[in-house]
């Protein structure tokens, strides 16, 4: 049988013994959440060791940031059926923030890593690299050149939504290989997102042919056409796809003119 303890604490100690400011234990007082066991003839509260399960209660639900209103209205008849409904109502909007929470870790990783790879660039210089494999997910529809300046933004934004990408990504335009090497190639492309995804696919490791260029959309075909050129006089022959990815644009410079534009083809020596 449990002993009844008769011992009161004043508002000062009942905090030290629950570990908590004593700020807090007025505020709950104040909004009729956790109330003292009774006030003495001299005018100060007092609380009940039989009070500390109810007050660790409360906490334990704050400390899965349940409202307080909602907890005003649990508490007034506590039950395992209303406690099992929060508990999932919570576990919901928790899943929500994390994920919330994982979209601004995406963007600003992404972003640390693009603002430093292009601090370190040569621009203009064309470099030959061995790159690591990595995972890209394509759009599946072919862009079509011909479409209007909003209905192509509108395509690009359609594909990065459905990959649920709400930050910044690594993305842009993929040529295919064949196209490359004939007319027309401009309109055989899609897009792509550097991105760990279910759809991904793996784009092969090896000697890709790199340069940056500071320069506007419209500039981008004839810096793909120097490229090629370049390439073929160096004696290069493509062994891949060729991607043309934005770094941050518009998040990085003012001026369209100032955009960072990365081109990257695999390549291999000419026999």
């Amino acid at each position: 049988m449990k002993k009844k303890n008769n011992k009161t604490f004043s508002t000062g100690e009942f905090a030290k013994l629950l570990e908590v400011n004593k700020d807090t234990l007025l505020y709950y007082d104040k909004i009729d959440l956790f109330k003292p066991a009774g006030i003495h003839d001299n005018g100060y509260r007092y609380y009940t060791f039989e009070q500390f399960d109810h007050f660790m209660a409360i906490q334990s639900l704050r400390t899965v940031e349940l409202p307080i209103k909602e907890l005003k209205s649990y508490f007034d008849e506590p039950n395992a059926s209303s406690l099992q409904q929060l508990a999932m109502e919570q576990q919901e909007k928790v899943a929500k923030e994390i994920q919330k929470l994982q979209d601004i870790q995406f963007f600003l990783e992404r972003t640390v890593a693009l603002t430093k790879e292009m601090e370190q660039v040569p621009y203009g210089e064309v470099m030959i690299k061995q790159l690591p494999a990595e995972l890209v997910v394509y759009s599946t529809e072919k862009i079509d050149w011909s479409d209007s300046m909003e209905a192509l933004y509108e395509h690009s934004m359609q594909f990065i939504k459905q990959l649920g990408v709400k930050g910044l990504a690594a993305n842009g335009v993929v040529y295919e290989k064949d196209a490359l090497l004939h007319e027309g190639s401009e309109h055989v492309s899609r897009l792509f997102c550097r991105l760990d995804a279910p759809t991904a696919q793996t784009k092969p490791a090896g000697l890709y042919a790199i340069v940056y260029q500071k320069v506007g959309y419209e500039e981008i075909p004839e810096v793909l056409h120097q490229l090629l050129t370049y390439l073929q006089e160096e004696g290069w022959a493509l062994d891949g796809d060729l991607y043309e990815e934005y770094l941050l644009h518009s998040l990085s410079a003012k001026e369209e003119k100032d955009y960072t534009t990365k081109i990257s083809v695999k390549v291999k020596p000419i026999r």
